[in-house]
């Protein structure tokens, strides 16, 4: 079959480069089509463009007439009444603005007498560092904002719960609960260690208070830590929390190794 194809292919003079350039039509042809599918620029309104050109101009005009006009004014002297605001609301006048600035203030008898109550009143910190010493404890993995989040949700149901300020609340809870010393063992010539009792200061004291307060936090029911914490917060508050155990066992031991305490 391919031969008997090829050699009738052969005698007709058959190719397909023939019939390829046997069916392509004219190049004018396929210029004119191309030209005539090209979408035409609509005309240009020339009548528009000059009428936008006159608005322009206009406006321009107006502006610097304004301009000159105020200029003007500033030269004299004599200001005119303008309002300095939109319309249909009462305007100011420049000779009555400029004698407002030169005006000093003088406060009312009100005024003085609340300045006099809050002189008295302490600024508070831009920052507290039991705070930021607490929020750097729940901190984990470098995440200061979320621990930040966490303690001021904590902070905020026990103001739904004690009504007070909750700042307060927390240093007061921390310093009750924190003990004031621990016993430490020291190493002896003989075989048995010494075991004195060594005054903590106020960040140790406060950094064994949390640790205490987010051990008996994690045994409570709440899947959320924040909730946790306000509530074992509010149970140390009130005196409630199984952290004053361990506070208690600490001062007994120190009691009951006070001999040890060396006096310099």
């Amino acid at each position: 079959m391919f031969l008997l194809r090829r050699s009738l292919n052969a005698r007709v003079g058959f190719t397909p480069s023939a019939f390829c350039a046997a069916i392509r039509p004219p190049v004018g042809v396929l210029q004119y089509r191309l030209q005539s599918t090209l979408p035409s620029n609509p005309p240009i309104n020339a009548e528009l463009i000059k009428n936008t050109d006159n608005t322009i101009e206009g406006e321009a005009d107006r502006w610097i007439a304004a301009l000159d006009e105020l200029d003007k004014e500033l030269a004299e002297g004599s200001f005119s009444e303008m309002n300095l605001s939109q319309q249909g609301v009462s305007g100011v006048s420049y000779q009555q603005l400029m004698e407002t600035m030169q005006n000093k203030f003088e406060p009312t008898a009100e005024q003085l007498a609340e300045w006099e109550s809050l002189k008295s009143v302490p600024i508070p910190l831009k920052k507290d560092e039991v705070f930021d010493q607490v929020v750097n404890m729940i901190m984990r993995h470098g995440k200061k904002e979320k621990a930040h989040k966490i303690l001021s949700r904590a902070l905020y149901i026990v103001f739904c719960v004690t009504r007070k300020d909750p700042l307060p609340v927390l240093k007061k809870s921390l310093d009750d609960l924190a003990p004031l010393m621990i016993v430490r063992k020291f190493k002896t010539r003989v075989a048995k260690a010494a075991e004195i009792p060594v005054p903590l200061t106020q960040r140790q004291r406060i950094r064994l208070a949390w640790k205490w307060i987010l051990e008996s936090s994690s045994k409570r029911k709440s899947d959320d830590i924040a909730v946790r914490l306000g509530q074992e917060l509010v149970a140390v508050y009130k005196g409630e929390s199984t952290g004053f155990q361990k506070r208690d066992e600490i001062h007994k031991s120190a009691i009951a190794h006070r001999a040890y305490i060396k006096l310099n």
